[in-house]
Formats: C-alpha cells, structure tokens, sequence
C-alpha cells in the first residue's frame, strides 16, 4: 500500500467554469455521460491496441480487450474500467486538469445559454469526461500507464474546483473509474438503465463492453462485429445516426451518409457520413480531418489526411483496409499506392453522394453547401481530375434568388434566355455590393440572370471554372461587354455614339491618363452615367481588394471607364467640351465621374477631401453660391 500524501492541485480557470456549468445549469440528458465514459475507453483501448502492433510483449497475458461496467448498489458506486493505454502523472494533469488538449476553452465560447443545445457540445469538444459530474458527488480514477514501470495514479475530485492525485495500487495497465452517485441519480445503479444506455448509444463500440451482475457473471452488451463490419441490410438508420453520432460528437442527425463494401483488386470497408453542421475548427489550420484508418479492424489512426483531399476535410467515417500492413505508419500512407487509390476510390464515392444529395434533397443540400459550400470550393484548385463533379455540385446566389438561397450551374444553363450564350457572374465583397452594381444594369434590363460570386475564395474559383456544359463564365465587370443577338440595338447605337462622342472621349482620356487606360461608350448601363471595368487580362476591383487585406502585392494596372451615352450628366458634359474644350472646370467634372464610379463599386477613392472640395464646389454653383 502506498503512504504517500495526496497532492492537491487546482484545475485551471476554464475548467473550474465548465465544472460549474456541468454541475449546475446543464441538468437535462444526463446519461450522455455513460456514452461518454464508455467512448473514452473505447480509444484508450484503440491506443493500446496500435501502441502494441510493434511491440506485442506490452500486452503481457491481457491480449483480449475489454470494457467492464458494474454497479455497486450498497455504495452507490458505479464502476467503469478498461485495460487501454492508460495514463502517467503527467498526462492526468495535461488531460484533466488543464485545457491544453480538452477544448474546454472552444467549448466555453461556443456556449449559447440554451441548455439542451449547450449540453449537446460536449464530447464534441473533447470535454466528455466532466459530463460524469451531473451524477457524480465524487469520482476517483486510478489508471496505469502501458509499458511504464513506475506507479498508477489514483486521481480523485468532487467536482468543487480542486483535484487530488497520488500513487496506487494497480498492477495492471487501464484506467478504473469509481463513480460516486448523487442520490437523485441512482437509477444508473439499475442494470436495465445501464444496458438501455449502452444499446442505444455504444453498440457500435469496437471492443466488448460486459456489464457485471451481482454475482460477477458478465453479459456483453455488444456482441455484433464493427457496424461498418456488418452487412448493410442488417443496420438501421437509427445505428447508422447512433454510430455518426459517436465519431462525431454531434447531436444532429448526419445529413446522408454512404456505406460500401469493396471486392476485388482492393478489399476495403468505407462508411461515410456528410454532416450536418460544421465543426468549429474547420477553417482552423490544423484542422483534423474526419476519416479513420483500420487494418483489418485493428485501429491505426484517427484524422488519415491521407484518405481524403483537404477540401473534404468536414466528411466524418470509417475506413477498414485488408491489403494495408498492420504497422502502416503516416510516413508510409503517404507514399503507399494502396492507400492513394483508396483515396481517389473514395473522393469519388463522396462527391456521388453529395451530387445524389442535390438531386434527392434539395433542401438538405442546400443546408449542406450553407455549412460546407465554401470549403469544398477549394476542390477547383486542388482536385483537377473530379473538375466536372465539382461542377455540377458548386452553389452560388444568384440575381433571381432570394438571399441565402443558391443556384447551381446546371439549373442556371436550363433557364438561359433564348439567345444568350454565355453564364454571367460578378464577383463582390457580399450580395448587397453585387446587386448595387452599375454593371449588372443591362442585366436588369434585359431579365439576364448574373451569379453572385461573393466567397473570398471565388475569385481563384473563376479561374478554374472557366466553362460549363459548353458555356462560357463571363464577368460581368471586366472586359467589352457582348450580350450577342440579346444586345443588337444597344450595339447599333454604341456604333453611333462612338463617332458622337470621339473626341470627348480622347480629352477624357488625355486629362486623367495617371488613372484611365481608356475611354469607351458602352451597352451594359442603364442608369448611371459611367462605370469602370477591367481589361480582360488585369486584376479585378474585388480581387485588388482581397489581396490588399491580405498585405499582398498588387500590380499597378489602370482601369477602363465606360461611359452611358444616353445619361444626361454626359450628354450636358460632351456640350460643354464641344462649347469650350479648353474649360478648365472639365478635368474636375472628369475626376468627380471616375471618383464616383469608384465608390459604385465599393473601392476606395485616393483622395477624399479633393472629391469632397470637388463636389461642394460644383454644388455651390448650381445653388447660386
């Protein structure tokens, strides 16, 4: 027996409010903390289990593993226990009592004040393990570390903010948790409670988990093999939500998922889910990918970057491979030609399921490219050979849909106009900037629907997705504008005041030649008097913009303005050029016009306080000032 002085030590402050959180506010689902405790054993074993492949003699005699549940009924103590990979001191500390790797941190700021959907954040986080202080008046956890020669660890809290822990008597590896149950919670004393919670949410569990009689005889709960392991006619949806559910974390249902059995040249298991709401972290960099990796059914390693690309790193599943070594190390996956075409077998299983989605569901793909849209448009710069998947299911607002709902490519081509030949998009900081701009007047005019490309990341998109269905993508703010046989008039009369105004335009050109590459009489306005377009192979306004947030260089490059020869401020201008050319108020009129065009589009002016002076100036005189 040990006499050594417990060591008290306090949690850290986030764990001391979660605690307090956990005890006191959270009161509704309580047995979540079973399934919690039971899927924690479950990967500690998983450690043990891929610890041991190179070293078989860490397991001594105890090579069968196991998950022991047992309900001492006189001290209302109920007890979990597995032989896993166990714990040192240090890891105890690291694990428990601080938040370096729970995500107590993350949890607590994700909190929404309601209760249920507060409590369902747990586990998701990482933080399963303080759900076991809704029921609990004390826990005590005595645990020994896998192929450590030195002493276990008896740790022990009431949940008040403080811990202790010392050495121990346990001579084998695992970890035992003694659960010392509030009188209020007693039912999970009573074996039908237990075995209820552990069919319900651990059936799926790998390895056995025996619930042990008052007698000592063992009752496995969950006989079947891996749920991935069974054969598809024989699972439930419900388990196929229960299982999602457990390698997430999540509460929600999964939106679809895909269950495959591969024969052949490979023999490989897949089961893979789409989610339905994105993880907080997905963005984050490093970001765990949402696949696991068997051999054979032994556990080899969580978040397997290497059986997905990044741009579906929000998938959650399973992968069971026969043909991988059982000692496959991340070094080797990534050079391993097994591996890659499992890779490449199941990016296109995933991509079928989210395109069978967007056919079967709408409304939940829609949910989907919400959560995850923005993500998956990544594939357009790291997926070229799945470039037409990735085309029949990418999403974006569109002129004629509501806000926050989305228009795919293959809808947009079905209600083309009769005689439009290309797909228009414009891109901007957000769909209020889309809609307010002066390029998209023709567009309004003429019932021409324009995709609003809006995502940051839409603009490396545009360079990818540059056709579709033998059509091409035209922004609507760069280049000469051509609407073919929909723009015959506007054409007609572009031709006419070409002539009209060529000489206002090459003074226009001549006076703000620091700014303008060119002057021209365009058919894309309706409304405003002038608009300034890109040349075909220059930087875009948003794009200019996206990279100066960034702090990245950007060329200098000067920009078109397009004049409307039908609007008054320009017809009254060419007047006063014809009247006098040599005015010297023109230059300002020409600044004020290339300042405002500026500002329609949502970019900045160089020099505010000049265009302000302009302005009231000119005021001044219409006022009679």
């Amino acid at each position: 027996m040990t006499t050594q002085t417990p060591q008290k030590m306090e949690f850290q402050a986030e764990v001391k409010q979660l605690l307090n959180l956990v005890i006191h506010s959270l009161y509704s689902h309580k047995e979540i903390f079973l399934r919690e405790l039971i899927s924690n054993a479950s990967d500690a074993i998983d450690k043990a289990r891929f610890e041991s492949l190179t070293r078989l003699e860490l397991l001594g005699d105890d090579a069968t593993f196991k998950i022991r549940v047992e309900a001492d009924k006189d001290k209302s103590i109920l007890r979990i226990s597995d032989n896993g990979i166990g714990m040192n001191r240090e890891e105890l500390v690291r694990n428990i009592g601080t938040i370096a790797s729970s995500g107590t941190k993350k949890f607590l700021e994700q909190l929404t004040g309601d209760q249920k959907k507060d409590m369902n954040l747990i586990g998701q986080f990482g933080v399963g393990f303080y759900a076991v202080f809704m029921v609990a008046d004390k826990v005590v956890l005595t645990t020994r570390r896998l192929g450590e020669s030195g002493s276990a660890v008896r740790w022990e809290s009431s949940g008040d903010g403080a811990y202790t822990m010392e050495d121990a008597d346990k001579s084998s590896r695992g970890t035992e948790l003694e659960i010392h149950l509030k009188e209020e919670d007693k039912e999970f004393l009573e074996d039908w409670t237990i075995r209820n919670i552990i069919r319900k949410y651990s059936e799926y569990i790998a390895y056995p988990i025996a619930l042990i009689d008052k007698d000592g005889k063992e009752e496995v709960l969950n006989a079947k093999p891996p749920l991935w392991r069974r054969s598809k006619s024989e699972i439930t949806a419900e388990q196929y939500h229960e299982f999602y559910k457990h390698i997430s974390h999540a509460e929600e249902n999964p939106l679809a998922w895909s269950h495959n059995q591969i024969e052949g040249a490979l023999e490989y298991t897949s089961l893979l889910y789409v989610p339905g709401k994105a993880p907080y972290d997905l963005y984050y960099p490093e970001r765990k990918h949402g696949l696991s990796l068997y051999v054979r059914r032994v556990f080899i390693m969580n978040d397997c970057k290497e059986l997905l690309p990044n741009y579906l790193r929000f998938m959650r599943g399973v992968v069971d491979s026969e043909d991988l070594p059982l000692n496959v190390s991340r070094e080797i996956l990534q050079k391993n030609a097994v591996i890659q075409k499992i890779s490449q077998a199941t990016t296109k299983k995933v991509l079928n399921l989210l395109e069978t989605l967007s056919k079967e569901d709408a409304e939940k793909y829609a949910s989907f490219w919400k959560e995850f849209g923005a993500v998956l448009k990544e594939g357009f710069h790291m997926n070229w050979e799945n470039l037409d998947e990735l085309k029949r299911l990418v999403r974006f607002e569109s002129s004629r849909m509501q806000a926050d709902k989305y228009r795919g490519l293959q809808d947009y081509v079905v209600d083309m106009k009769e005689g439009q030949k290309d797909i228009y998009y414009i891109t901007a900081e957000n769909r209020k900037a889309a809609e307010g701009s002066p390029h998209l007047e023709v567009f309004r005019k003429k019932d021409i629907e324009v995709l609003y490309f809006t995502d940051a990341i839409d603009e490396w998109v545009a360079q990818s997705l540059t056709e579709f269905d033998g059509k091409k993508l035209v922004n609507a703010a760069k280049g000469d504008l051509d609407l073919g046989d929909l723009s015959k008039e506007e054409k007609k009369q572009q031709k006419e005041a070409k002539g009209q105004y060529q000489k206002f335009m090459k003074d226009f050109e001549e006076k703000m030649s620091a700014t303008l590459k060119e002057v021209r009489v365009t058919t894309r306005l309706a409304e405003s008097p002038c608009c300034l377009v890109a040349d075909e192979g220059d930087l875009g306004a948003n794009l200019e913009r996206i990279l100066k947030m960034t702090n990245q260089k950007v060329p200098d490059s000067k920009r078109i303005l397009e004049i409307n020869p039908d609007h008054p401020i320009i017809q009254k201008l060419n007047g006063i050029f014809e009247a006098d050319s040599t005015n010297p108020k023109l230059a300002d009129w020409y600044g004020v016009l290339v300042d405002q065009a500026l500002l329609a589009e949502g970019s900045p002016i160089p020099e505010p306080a000049a265009y302000v002076s302009k302005v009231n100036k000119f005021l001044a005189e219409v006022l009679g000032g």
